[in-house]
């Protein structure tokens, strides 16, 4: 699921601060040994629903905060992800400082538009119409972001330096808050290939805008997201104007069970191509179910239907980049577990 949503789902995603182990502890800050072991159970359509069985994107790590002065900590984290079909990779890894002026984070990072995210509850395959993360797999190397909060509202901001174009240049700024039980946020963003980055002789890159609203009902949940993004070539004509809209919900039937589902459809228009104009459009329907025996434990499964064109997506929910791919009516199934620490 989503890291960001409304407070009845904070807790559900909140276990790796809730388990945490802390290893060290002074009256001057603290650190902690967090992780999560996953495992994924899939049927996909296009491997003619043969089993499959990973690890999913399990992750462990280390964070730590102290304090420098009586008004100003600086903090820390590094995090390992350990999927059983490729090497221990480095997630993240960052140093900071927070207070009373907000937080400012130095490293590598996800952006900040894959932090708020948007209507999409899925665990495995939604996330299609959310058009941030095309050029940049929802995260960059070198990247500097801030946030800070008010009473009912906050701002976000990231900036990704290209590193004598080694990575792209990235620029985000969101701003959201609180109306009794209607969370709003909304922000824009620009990715751009530089001349180390760019492949296949086109120079990309994306523009985007987004508009979320969550209400939550007792403890049931409801979200819309709209999306704009302009993906094009930089030295030339060619661009593709997408729109996307996500809704989706959540209904808590007992305590620890909910029944998730959401509907999302983009809508990608193409011009200046050689090979003349285009329109394609995407559909991706999931419904699910998940079972949380405490914060440290659940299992969950899902359907996911796809029909259409996609230029590529993060699901945030098995944290994996979708490639760009054409669907035709396909139908996928998976099923999977956490544990948290």
């Amino acid at each position: 699921m989503k890291k960001t949503l409304l407070a009845l789902a904070v807790a559900s995603v909140a276990a790796t601060s809730v388990n945490a182990a802390e290893i060290y502890k002074s009256e001057d800050g603290s650190v902690e040994f967090y992780g999560q072991l996953r495992q994924e159970l899939k049927f996909l359509d296009n491997n003619d629903h043969d089993a499959t069985l990973s690890s999913g994107s399990s992750r462990t790590g280390v964070k730590g905060q102290y304090a420098i002065s009586d008004s100003v900590d600086v903090l820390g984290l590094v995090e390992l992800g350990i999927r059983d079909n490729t090497d221990v990779n480095v997630r993240q890894h960052y140093v900071g400082f927070a207070g009373d002026f907000g937080t400012i984070k130095f490293g590598k990072q996800w952006t900040t538009s894959d932090d708020v995210y948007g209507a999409d509850y899925s665990y495995f395959f939604g996330g299609s119409a959310l058009r941030y993360s095309t050029l940049n797999g929802a995260q960059h190397e070198s990247q500097i972001k801030y946030t800070i909060d008010f009473d009912n509202l906050w701002v976000k901001a990231g900036w990704g330096l290209n590193d004598s174009d080694t990575e792209n240049d990235l620029y985000e700024l969101y701003v959201g808050g609180n109306v009794g039980d209607l969370a709003l946020h909304g922000g824009v963003g620009y990715t751009g290939e530089t001349a180390g980055t760019a492949t296949g002789g086109f120079e990309l890159e994306n523009t985007y805008a987004e508009f979320t609203a969550e209400y939550g009902i007792g403890a049931h949940l409801i979200g819309f997201t709209y999306y704009w993004a302009e993906l094009a070539n930089q030295n030339g004509s060619e661009k593709i104007d997408e729109n996307g809209i996500s809704i989706a919900g959540i209904f808590q039937m007992m305590e620890k069970t909910a029944l998730y589902g959401g509907y999302e459809y983009t809508k990608q228009d193409a011009s200046g191509f050689a090979f003349g104009n285009g329109d394609e459009d995407g559909t991706v329907i999931y419904v699910g179910v998940e079972h949380k025996f405490n914060s440290w434990a659940r299992v969950y499964g899902e359907y996911g239907y796809g029909d259409g064109t996609t230029l590529g997506y993060n699901n945030q929910g098995s944290d994996s980049q979708v490639d760009p791919q054409m669907a035709d009516a396909e139908s996928n199934f998976a099923v999977g577990a956490r544990f948290y620490w």
